[in-house]
């Protein structure tokens, strides 16, 4: 499992990706062609493989640019070459170009149909757009090409919980069936522990964390994610929130 694609998020908008809930959320990229792990460190909200594009300073963003532009030129030559339309397309989705990395990796799918990387990288890329149901189409189209992806259903999942309105229901129910095929399916448990949270069913959340516990015990999330069942199941029933002592103001 590779632990540089968690995903530590917050609530907002940054360069389109909107996360439509505060807690942890696992995001698995491992259908990315060259994933970029320094926009995670930040923790504000992009994917795992989501290049640092707001991070970077002017001449970096520049060369970025200027390599995709580059990259784009060669594609548009070469509009036959499967190859370098992907190069432009991921070129474009590091310098934080979506819709131009949309319009190429299309031109790739349009000449390799049947690659099944290129249609799940799709849904990725509309997924950092913030185009949520447009992932999710293509999502579906892999998984009919291979439904046991379990990787390709949690993000399925996370694509009907981040749009707006949210619909929890169907990202639960597609987190389900990844787990009846893979009940070992680290993803699906993190975040099928956090939207049944969100659905207020604490007590499945809280047995869900236990399987996931039991799975990978290192887990490096376990911790945030036993304070999140926690503080949800306290507030459920009325109990002081942490920290709400240290947060009373004196009386006299």
């Amino acid at each position: 499992m590779n632990r540089e694609n968690i995903l530590f998020s917050v609530v907002g908008l940054l360069l389109g990706y909107v996360i439509a809930f505060h807690l942890v959320v696992y995001i698995n990229q491992s259908h990315t062609a060259q994933p970029d792990a320094a926009g995670v460190a930040s923790g504000e909200g992009l994917p795992a493989d989501h290049p640092s594009v707001a991070g970077a300073d002017a001449a970096e963003r520049e060369r970025l640019l200027a390599a995709a532009e580059e990259a784009g030129r060669v594609a548009r030559e070469k509009s036959q070459d499967f190859d370098a339309q992907m190069r432009a397309a991921e070129s474009y989705f590091e310098a934080g170009s979506f819709e131009d990395a949309i319009d190429f990796m299309t031109r790739a799918n349009r000449l390799r149909p049947d690659d099944y990387k290129t249609v799940v990288r799709l849904g990725t890329v509309y997924s950092s757009a913030g185009r949520f149901e447009d992932a999710a189409r293509w999502y579906t189209a892999a998984l009919a090409k291979r439904p046991d992806d379990c990787d390709a259903r949690s993000e399925l999942a996370l694509t009907y919980f981040m749009r707006k309105p949210s619909q929890p229901d169907k990202a639960v129910a597609e987190l389900r069936r990844s787990l009846e095929i893979n009940p070992n399916h680290v993803p699906s448990l993190h975040n099928l522990t956090l939207m049944l949270l969100e659905t207020k069913q604490y007590a499945e959340s809280a047995s869900v964390l236990a399987r996931l516990e039991q799975t990978d015990p290192t887990y490096e999330a376990l911790p945030r994610l036993r304070g999140e069942v926690e503080r949800a199941r306290a507030a459920a029933s009325g109990e002081p929130g942490e920290g709400a002592a240290q947060k009373k103001a004196p009386t006299d």
